[in-house]
């Protein structure tokens, strides 16, 4: 999962653009779901980016708002994460880059985003997560992580090879669990645009085109 986190100024902002993802499919431009590029210096810290390819699905809850499902897949050798989820919207995350491209099924247009804030699942630079229980989800069994961001707390559930399998923030205020793991291998023009897609123009007066 670049973490949605409430803050002040800019901190602010990202968490605004995060929840958003996470709504509207990318919603995880959202979930996110990963964590790339975890500090060197988290030894005894764990795995947050799977380190194979896998094929997840996911049920998103938030409160007062309808729950919403998102296929996560993900070229484990090449850090690049697709999420497919409503509205026949994809986010493609290039974590090794740093760059998001959103692609609109509807339009066949897409936009890139550089510097992307960080995702739902991802602690903030010098975080410790503090272990917690084992569990099982979609048959898998996982371990509990935990930060504390903005009073927030955030709980990640995620396998030895790095597959979150679960998100709680704030004891169920956002609620994402896989229902489905497919391990196999992802073909890489999942993670391209498509050749037929146009970049999306920014509509009269500014402002973003997607």
């Amino acid at each position: 999962m670049p973490a949605c986190r409430p803050g002040g100024g800019r901190v602010n902002d990202e968490k605004a653009l995060q929840m958003s993802q996470l709504r509207s499919l990318p919603s995880a431009a959202a979930i996110a779901l990963a964590l790339v590029g975890y500090p060197a210096w988290a030894e005894n810290q764990p795995q947050l980016t799977p380190t194979r390819d896998v094929d997840i699905t996911y049920k998103i809850t938030q409160q007062r708002q309808k729950p919403i499902t998102e296929r996560v897949r993900w070229s484990a050798s090449e850090h690049l994460e697709r999420v497919d989820g409503p509205n026949k919207s994809t986010s493609i995350f290039d974590h090794n880059a740093h760059v998001d491209t959103l692609l609109n099924g509807a339009s066949r247009t897409y936009r890139k985003l550089e510097n992307a804030p960080r995702q739902l699942l991802e602690p903030e630079p010098g975080a410790v997560l503090k272990r917690g229980s084992d569990a099982v989800v979609a048959g898998l069994p996982c371990t509990d992580w935990s930060w504390t961001e903005d009073v927030e707390k955030h709980t990640v559930c995620v396998t030895a090879d790095g597959v979150v399998l679960r998100l709680v923030i704030d004891e169920s205020k956002t609620v994402m669990e896989a229902r489905s793991v497919r391990y196999a291998p992802q073909p890489a023009e999942l993670f391209r645009v498509p050749p037929s897609y146009a970049p999306a123009l920014a509509p009269e007066g500014g402002g973003p085109g997607l």
